[in-house]
C-alpha cells in the first residue's frame, strides 16, 4: 500500500528563483530553469530539502508552458538535484546531487560539527549558571 501524502502546508515556502532575467531572453524556459537551480545549490543560496515553487509558480515566473517546467523538472531529477517530497504531494525539494561542486568537503564538515557542540556544550554550560543563580535569588526571597 502506497503511503499517504498530504498537501504542503501554506508556511513551508519554496526558495525564491529569479524567473527569467534578461540573460535568458535567449536561452529556453527550461534552461534557464536548470541553470537558477543548478546555480542556487552551487552558491549555497539553496540548500539540500528546500522546497521548489510549485510547477504553476514555475510556470508564471519562467513564462513557460507545463510541459517546459515538467521537462526542466525531470532534467533535474536525472541529475539527481531534485527529488519528491516524502510527505508533500506534488512538491519537490533540492539537493546538491552527487556531484555538487563548491560543497563543503567532509573534513570541514566534521570539524565545523565538533565546533558546533563545543559552542552547544558552552551555552548549555551558561545556562545551567544562570538558572542555578535565579534559583538562588528564588530562595533568599522566600
Amino acid at each position: 500500500m502506497p503511503e499517504r501524502k498530504f498537501p504542503k502546508p501554506p508556511d513551508v515556502l519554496p526558495v525564491q528563483l529569479p524567473g527569467r532575467t534578461a540573460d535568458d531572453e535567449s536561452t529556453s524556459s527550461v534552461l534557464a530553469l536548470m541553470r537558477h537551480v543548478k546555480e542556487g545549490l552551487r552558491d549555497g543560496r539553496y540548500t539540500c530539502g528546500d522546497i521548489l515553487p510549485s510547477e504553476a509558480e514555475l510556470q508564471e515566473l519562467y513564462r513557460a508552458t507545463p510541459a517546459e517546467v515538467r521537462e526542466a523538472i525531470a532534467h533535474l531529477r536525472r541529475a539527481e538535484r531534485l527529488h519528491l517530497h516524502d510527505e508533500y504531494l506534488d512538491t519537490y525539494f533540492l539537493d546538491p546531487g552527487p556531484e555538487a561542486d563548491g560543497l563543503m568537503p567532509p573534513g570541514e564538515l566534521g570539524r565545523r560539527l565538533v565546533q558546533l557542540e563545543s559552542h552547544c556544550a558552552e551555552i548549555l554550560a551558561r545556562l545551567e549558571a544562570v538558572e542555578a543563580q535565579l534559583a538562588q535569588r528564588g530562595r533568599a526571597e522566600a
